[in-house]
């Protein structure tokens, strides 16, 4: 009896330790080198494929999960030095392997170097969800052919990526598909999920007003791109929706060393 519960019990530690021990035992770089990036940094992060060559710049650890496993910020929960500590990392893709394969390259490496272990949690978040409203999209297609994303100038404006008007409010004009300007919501704190089926590429305009004091920069992003949306004849409206979430049980602060 007393042999068949310390089975029990070995079998319940081993079970348990063999999700974390697999979590390091996918694809390998063949070379990496971890540096903590350099403070003041002076200058913006960084994340490059060039033919086999990875090069990574001023990354903080929370950015390798989100690009690790494909998923967006709030959906990690990490510990708070994962917002602070920054690295530089350069890494040789293995012989046969593809930029698509770089998220788990980097699940082996967080696992090997920062002794990640996680599991996976479905969670309910609020998100904004973007469909076409009743009057259908009110912004002209342009072709396919247009640059994915880049400044155009309005009639009578100067040319350039963005304006001050009389008001005090700055004007920002686009051109891109409806994604390219995702990186701009998420600095306002917007979440979005696209339900528009929209493919097409557009010129966007946003007004960003004046703060006031008492307006956040991230109130005045937000209100920016729901009239953005709005004129553009879309419909911004609040959902929880159930998505994937990656919960950090450990990471280390440092890595191991090169």
């Amino acid at each position: 009896m007393l042999r068949s519960i310390v089975c029990a019990v070995l079998f319940l530690r081993v079970s348990f330790a063999q999700p974390l021990a697999a979590q390091s035992q996918g694809p390998r770089f063949e070379v990496v080198s971890i540096k903590p990036t350099p403070t003041p940094t002076g200058g913006a992060s960084a994340f490059n494929v060039n033919g086999a060559r990875v090069d990574i710049r001023n990354y903080w650890l929370i950015g390798l999960l989100t690009r690790a496993f494909r998923i967006e910020r709030p959906q990690v929960v990490a510990p708070e030095f994962a917002y602070s500590e920054d690295f530089d990392i350069q890494a040789i893709l293995p012989v046969g392997a593809t930029p698509d394969q770089v998220p788990e390259l980097l699940q082996t490496m967080l696992a090997e170097r920062f002794k990640l272990a996680y599991h996976r949690e479905t969670r309910q978040y609020a998100v904004n969800v973007l469909t076409v409203g009743t009057s259908g999209m009110k912004l002209p297609r342009l072709p396919d052919a247009t640059p994915g994303f880049r400044s155009v100038p309005e009639p009578g404006t100067p040319k350039g990526l963005s304006e001050t008007l009389p008001d005090g409010t700055i004007r920002v004009t686009m051109t891109g598909k409806l994604a390219a300007v995702y990186p701009a919501m998420y600095s306002g704190g917007l979440q979005i999920v696209d339900e528009t089926g929209l493919d097409g590429i557009y010129t966007w305009v946003q007004a960003i007003p004046p703060i006031t004091p008492n307006m956040t920069m991230q109130d005045a992003m937000q209100d920016s791109f729901r009239a953005m949306f709005e004129a553009a004849g879309l419909k911004l409206e609040e959902r929880k929706v159930p998505k994937e979430t990656i919960v950090v049980d450990h990471l280390e602060k440092m890595p191991t060393e090169n």
